[in-house]
């Protein structure tokens, strides 16, 4: 009788399905950081124009370093404002994702590639094809939960930035 019941208590988590939310506050947030990085990216460029146009090539020195840093969290804020209004849902089989009123299921073993990125802590997924399926920020629990979940399940690699 016991290990019915434990096998039952097994399938029950099994099918248990997750979503993500993403909560109305943290989309603000998110609009609004990626649109500051963005700013700030194209000030620093605008900066080093005039630099190298006043000043010549070498006093840019650290000005790129700072061009860099914000272009990159602009490219990655953009990948993640992509999916920012979609809904995941995930189990232990699948991940579907629910952009627009079009639904794409995969399961697990469909995703070919993921990517994490440590330092701003955004999880990128792809395909076969090499076609991006879904990006997320770690901001809520939830989401830390399902990049866990994707780092026990599939594994992904880091990148440093």
């Amino acid at each position: 009788m016991e290990i019915k019941d434990t096998e039952k208590q097994i399938r029950e988590q099994e099918a248990k399905e997750y979503t993500i939310q993403n909560p109305l506050l943290y989309q603000i947030l998110t609009y609004t950081a990626v649109f500051i990085f963005c700013c700030l990216t194209i000030l620093s460029i605008i900066w080093i124009i005039t630099l190298v146009k006043t000043e010549g090539f070498l006093s840019i020195g650290g000005i790129l370093v700072i061009t860099f840093f914000t272009g990159y969290s602009s490219y990655l804020g953009l990948q993640v404002l992509r999916y920012k209004t979609a809904q995941v849902l995930y189990n232990e089989h699948c991940v579907t994702v629910i952009k627009r009123g079009k639904t794409s299921s995969y399961t697990w073993s469909e995703i070919t590639k993921t990517k994490y990125h440590g330092m701003f802590r955004v999880l990128r997924l792809f395909n076969a094809k090499n076609e991006n399926i879904y990006t997320i920020h770690g901001i809520t629990p939830d989401n830390k939960k399902f990049i866990q979940k994707v780092g026990n399940t599939i594994g992904y690699t880091n990148d440093v930035f």
